[in-house]
């Protein structure tokens, strides 16, 4: 049976678990009582692996307005923007990266 990694969400423990395939994303009881996740970022790290599948697109709500687009370009040298506000992100860990530049946060609509 194969091993998966999960993270609870409470308590931050990261664990391995044994599942079938059809069943790795159901969520797994923690040592704490809390549903853990499957985590697999985690599972990458452990082999050296890592996500960061290109998957480019331009966003509107971390963009600009367009009489803006060159004070922002120079104030964020790594980041591009079109002529119209839009900015390029590139992949996950970019778009991580740019909203941390930028001091904004990721919501997170799961119940805790």
């Amino acid at each position: 049976m194969p091993s998966y990694t999960a993270k609870c969400s409470k308590c931050g423990k990261v664990f391995n678990y044994f599942s079938t395939i059809s069943e790795r994303n159901e969520p797994v009881e923690c040592e704490c009582g809390e549903l853990a996740e499957r985590n697999v970022e985690s599972e990458l790290a452990n082999y050296g692996g890592q996500i960061t599948v290109d998957n480019p697109r331009w966003s509107l709500s971390m963009g600009v307005p367009p009489s803006q687009v060159e004070e922002f370009r120079k104030r964020f040298p790594n980041s591009t923007y079109d002529n119209n506000g839009r900015l390029l992100v590139k992949n996950r860990k970019d778009k991580l990266r740019q909203m941390n530049e930028r001091g904004f946060t990721e919501y997170d609509n799961r119940k805790d």
